[in-house]
């Protein structure tokens, strides 16, 4: 079973999170990209070309663990190791090499998914706020992830999972 349906409120805070782990836009406090004096003022060249391109592959990095972590990586629904079994009882035999490529296109559609809704969100949002941060990080997002944790917690425990 896919994360997302185990723990969606896990996997919004973790989207949360790996966008604020990513410093971007809404959450971009360090760069602050529309101000002309920032720490990246002093760098040109390959150099700014090199923080630029770490924080791509942070985006593509969270991207790639919320595939594995909630969207349920490289699966593809009904997909097993022999073919297609679907629920009303049949089954469509598929070769080895295009199973594998069907869950190599379905991990990469996952990655590109998430990296377009992380672009979005960039786009669309404005930046937060010094204070707003804090109050959402502090306020918002912990309490609601430590509840979480032990609901789950007292789910496991109570049917023993």
């Amino acid at each position: 079973m896919w994360g997302i349906l185990v723990q969606p409120i896990g996997f919004f805070m973790f989207i949360a999170a790996g966008l604020a782990e990513t410093k971007r836009i809404p959450y971009d406090m360090p760069e602050g990209e529309s101000e002309i004096v920032g720490y990246f003022t002093e760098y040109s060249g390959m150099k700014f070309g090199m923080f630029f391109f770490t924080d791509f592959i942070e985006t593509i990095l969270i991207a790639c663990l919320a595939t594995t972590l909630f969207l349920g990586g490289w699966q593809v629904p009904y997909l097993m190791a022999d073919g297609f079994h679907f629920p009303w009882g049949s089954l469509v035999q598929v070769p080895h090499l295009l199973i594998v490529t069907l869950q190599i296109f379905s991990f990469a559609f996952k990655v590109i998914f998430f990296s377009w809704l992380f672009m979005t969100i960039r786009w669309t949002l404005p930046r937060f706020r010094y204070d707003q941060l804090m109050d959402l990080g502090w306020k918002g997002i912990f309490p609601i992830t430590l509840a979480n944790i032990i609901v789950t917690a007292f789910v496991l425990l109570w049917f023993g999972k």
